[in-house]
């Protein structure tokens, strides 16, 4: 009987680490996706660098926990929040873009639902 109990508990753990490689991969893409699109963002190799090592480490982390499906929807939204924010940064910075409220409207819309789900959820934490 405590068996089953230990396993259905591992089944709904949050790893942290995912949540921190998703928004570190939806925060570069987004870095990458600017620095081609966009004339006002200079040129750098780092969201390049950091979007390779972040997806890399991600897949490593996934092959390894691969039955922790309680952290798909979370980092979907980590991932989501970090291509917000960034876009919400960039429209920050360059104003002539245009308006940063969807982005940001979206980013915290999810960063909450990410919070109360951390806070309220079932309580399983993974490091």
């Amino acid at each position: 009987m405590q068996d089953s109990n230990i396993s259905s508990q591992q089944d709904n753990d949050i790893s942290v680490k995912w949540l921190i490689y998703a928004f570190l991969i939806g925060l570069s893409t987004n870095a990458c996706f600017s620095i081609l699109t966009i004339s006002q963002v200079t040129f750098s190799l780092f969201p390049f660098f950091t979007l390779f090592f972040a997806i890399s480490h991600f897949y490593r982390l996934y092959i390894h926990e691969a039955n922790n499906e309680g952290s798909i929807r979370p980092a979907w939204a980590a991932f989501f929040i970090g291509l917000f924010s960034y876009s919400a940064f960039t429209s920050a910075l360059y104003p002539e873009l245009g308006s940063n409220f969807i982005s940001i409207t979206i980013a915290l819309v999810l960063a909450i639902w990410l919070m109360y789900k951390l806070m309220f959820g079932d309580k399983h934490y993974s490091a």
